[in-house]
């Protein structure tokens, strides 16, 4: 048992290291600036230094003064003063400087940074990873995470330079005064480094926990956000509010436990000085009373004994905010190591008319769960293929494996003769235009939103793909037309006119393949029927992929691939399936029977 655990710790203290030196080579972007901040630093350590010195010497002259040894003409104690004004206004103007100094860099170049790596590194990985981590998860990384690793690195100068510095000097002055009373302080000091050190790497097991935690409550947070309409409809409240309590009551144990062994190295520290400061004073006095020391080097060797616990605070606070960075900085690097989906292939997209074939394609999200199996179809140039099938069937997973959402485990696609996997998958994509069930919109102007994908768009071809979406109507009704700004949630306009801002979006881009997965699933029948014309013309000449359920907006389609459990179990033109009399017309009259 005890050779697993001094296994497990120096696997944990190699772990660290390595996420330390790891941490050190990013703050490669910020080192001029904090060799900048540590002259800056040693500054104001030379001022913290020098001014028991001066308060020693202006006192042992007052003191001269008041025994009459010395006249106040000869004492040059304003001249003191002034120095030790000066010192003084000194240490707090450098530490001022160095505080401001290391707030802009740290917020400015570091964890900026780190976050503008995080969203480029999500922005590079598989769709898979994004389906399975929860936003809250991902967010909680960004922020809270970043921003312990940024507080660090924010104290890095205050426990290498003012702490480390400060400790080294003070010891040395100590021991040119009288090596007794600095025997006596130097002694406490390695017992109460230690014992903060131990105290400390107990807390990061709690802090591992916590941090987890963390992600999941921030999880819980953003999904009770994005549902509240249907935890409203539901009465959810309370089920949402015990899962949120249950989760910050997991979140305040494992917290208090990390805090309790980080709040209690403070303490200790504080009680080793108070220790220490007791002694010096005992002896310090007898020393006097026997004439071995002044007045003033008492006063300047108390001083610097107090001073003492500045640095020895500052490197146990920076042990112990170390355990919650370690935490902290392993999420974010775990996240940053991931795998990249690989987009940059060897082929480019080929100057053809949109050929898709599938070719014994095989995949699955599980792989004891197969879904797509030797699914074979070939769709022409400027063909419009409706996809339908019962839910769950596979129909929006073609879809995905076309756009080289999901690598494919077996067989090929296929487009204009060149396999998808050899394709610069950016290349791929850009030759699609696409409108989803799931409508999305971002915090901008009416404008931007339908412009987006297509820079530099001008407001006249806006405003034509708006009126070819019949949104142009309701847009002109807003208060500021197309530069009315949608809010961030979307709240200010309906789902159905939401939905008609994508199609106009995708109207504007032009692209020459289409996919349309449910694109009028939200609107009402009568607007259906407005753009359902408009919607033909758009697929004129473009391969086209229409996903739907409602069988009677693709009647007029090119060909219908009917999807069950993966495979295609039908396909032909409406017509063709309808004399067919199987599973299509099954699915067909199923729907008109429900009309009646």
């Amino acid at each position: 048992m005890k050779k697993q655990e001094k296994k497990y710790r120096e696997e944990k203290a190699k772990k660290n290291g390595e996420i330390l030196i790891r941490l050190i080579r990013d703050m490669k972007v910020i080192y001029g600036w904090l060799i900048f901040a540590a002259f800056i630093s040693l500054l104001s350590v030379a001022c913290s230094l020098a001014t028991p010195e001066l308060l020693g010497e202006l006192t042992d002259r007052i003191y001269g003064i008041w025994e009459g040894t010395l006249v106040f003409s000869d004492s040059e104690i304003p001249k003191w003063c002034a120095w030790l004004a000066i010192v003084y206004v000194g240490a707090s103007l450098t530490g001022t400087i160095k505080m401001m100094l290391m707030n802009y860099v740290v917020s400015g170049f570091f964890t900026k940074g780190m976050r503008i790596r995080i969203s480029e590194k999500i922005s590079h990985l598989p769709i898979s990873y994004i389906d399975h981590t929860p936003n809250g998860e991902i967010i909680a990384k960004m922020d809270h995470d970043v921003s312990i690793m940024g507080g660090t690195v924010h104290n890095f100068l205050d426990i290498i330079i003012s702490g480390v510095m400060k400790l080294v000097g003070i010891t040395v002055i100590l021991f040119a005064m009288n090596w007794m009373m600095a025997l006596i302080v130097i002694v406490l000091v390695p017992f109460s480094l230690v014992l903060s050190s131990w105290l400390a790497s107990h807390s990061e097991k709690y802090y591992n926990e916590s941090r987890k935690i963390n992600g999941n409550i921030y999880a819980l947070v953003e999904e009770n956000f994005t549902g509240f309409d249907t935890v409203k409809a539901f009465n959810l409240e309370k089920m949402k509010n015990g899962q949120m309590e249950e989760l910050c009551g997991k979140y305040r144990e494992k917290a208090r436990q990390g805090y309790f062994y980080s709040g209690i190295v403070q303490p200790i520290i504080a009680l080793t000085n108070n220790i220490a400061y007791i002694i010096i004073c005992i002896l310090g006095g007898v020393l006097a009373v026997e004439g071995s020391l002044g007045v003033g080097d008492i006063v300047a060797f108390v001083l610097y004994a107090k001073l003492l616990a500045g640095p020895l605070e500052s490197i146990a606070n920076g042990m112990s905010m170390m355990q919650s960075t370690f935490a902290s900085a392993k999420r974010v690097y775990e996240l940053l190591d991931l795998e990249e989906m690989e987009t940059i292939k060897t082929e480019m997209m080929p100057a053809g008319k949109g050929e898709v074939v599938f070719d014994h394609v095989s995949f699955s999200y599980d792989p004891e769960k197969p879904l797509i199996k030797d699914l074979t179809f070939t769709v022409k140039p400027g063909q419009k293929a409706a996809i339908v099938g019962p839910t769950g069937g596979g129909k929006t997973t073609i879809v995905n494996l076309l756009m080289g959402f999901y690598p494919i485990q077996e067989g090929h696609i296929y487009i204009d003769g060149v396999d998808v996997s050899t394709l610069d998958l950016a290349d791929l994509r850009s030759q699609f235009a696409m409108v989803l069930q799931d409508t999305w919109l971002f915090g901008g102007t009416v404008y931007e939103n339908i412009a987006y994908g297509n820079e530099g768009a001008g407001r006249e071809a806006v405003e034509r793909a708006a009126r070819m979406a019949h949104i142009h109507r309701f847009i002109q009704t807003l208060p500021k037309g197309y530069d009315t700004v949608i809010n961030e949630e979307t709240t200010n306009i309906s789902g159905g006119q939401k939905q008609l801002m994508t199609i106009a979006r995708a109207y504007l881009a032009n692209r020459k393949m289409l996919i349309l997965d449910e694109a009028t699933s939200n609107v009402d029948t009568r607007t259906e029927l407005l753009i359902q014309d408009t919607m033909d013309d758009l697929m004129k000449g473009r391969t086209s992929f229409v996903i739907a359920h409602r069988l009677s907006t693709i009647v007029n389609a090119d060909v219908i691939l009917v999807v069950d459990q993966g495979r295609i179990v039908e396909q032909g033109t409406h017509e063709e399936l309808m004399k067919k009399n199987g599973f299509y017309t099954e699915i067909y009259n199923s729907q008109y029977e429900l009309l009646k």
